[in-house]
């Protein structure tokens, strides 16, 4: 893998989270018993949350079709996708639309997906949100949550550019699919649902390999 490669910064977002978790707790310690108790309520509705969430992929997944694409197992979904969907054992979902699309859209959502597994995505999601179970009153993780998806899909575009697709042809498969990227807890999305994100994560890839170098040591 290339040196610019900026694979690093989505672990590092991560370490930042743990850090400002870590920082918080005397804050947390030293709350007057009602608030504690307050902070205690939120925890537990966030807990709820992720746990209806899963239940909701739990009976989504009931509906999927397995079959294969060009020597990949992958589930088609007449709701979900494309995504990576799971945490202990993610599997590629792709929407039952997919058949309707260019070979060359198709390969493109494929190897996306294929990224998504081999970076260990969904685990690294997953341990952020753990971090956010523990304190969801605290604003700045959310920011940092943030950060660490945008994070996550910039390393996943140099991970996708590196494999020589073609950058012109991949922003546009994001353009025409991000409308469709889920919202469930239980899946990574292939991309945030953020024009603004798109434009930037263009705007990274559109630069010469000099600036990423830069770019990637600053992060």
């Amino acid at each position: 893998m290339p040196a610019w490669l900026p694979s690093h910064c989505r672990w590092l977002w991560l370490s930042i989270m743990a850090a400002w978790v870590l920082l918080s707790l005397p804050l947390l310690t030293a709350l007057p018993a009602p608030w504690k108790l307050v902070c205690a309520m939120l925890t537990m509705g966030m807990l709820l949350t992720l746990l209806v969430r899963s239940v909701q992929l739990m009976l989504h997944r009931r509906r999927w079709q397995k079959t294969m694409l060009p020597g990949t197992p992958v589930y088609l979904s007449p709701l979900l996708g494309p995504c990576v969907a799971g945490l202990l054992r993610p599997c590629i979902v792709m929407p039952a639309w997919l058949s309707i699309i260019p070979a060359q859209e198709q390969a493109l959502l494929l190897a996306h997906a294929q990224c998504r597994l081999a970076a260990r995505d969904p685990q690294l999601l997953a341990a952020a949100y753990a971090l956010l179970v523990v304190m969801p009153w605290n604003l700045p993780l959310w920011w940092l949550l943030h950060r660490l998806r945008f994070a996550i899909e910039v390393d996943g575009d140099a991970r996708m550019l590196a494999q020589g697709h073609d950058l012109k042809d991949y922003t546009a498969m994001l353009r025409r699919h991000g409308q469709y990227y889920s919202g469930f807890t239980g899946a990574a999305p292939f991309a945030q649902d953020d024009p603004r994100a798109l434009r930037r994560r263009r705007r990274i890839m559109a630069r010469p390999p000099q600036s990423r170098i830069a770019a990637a040591n600053l992060l």
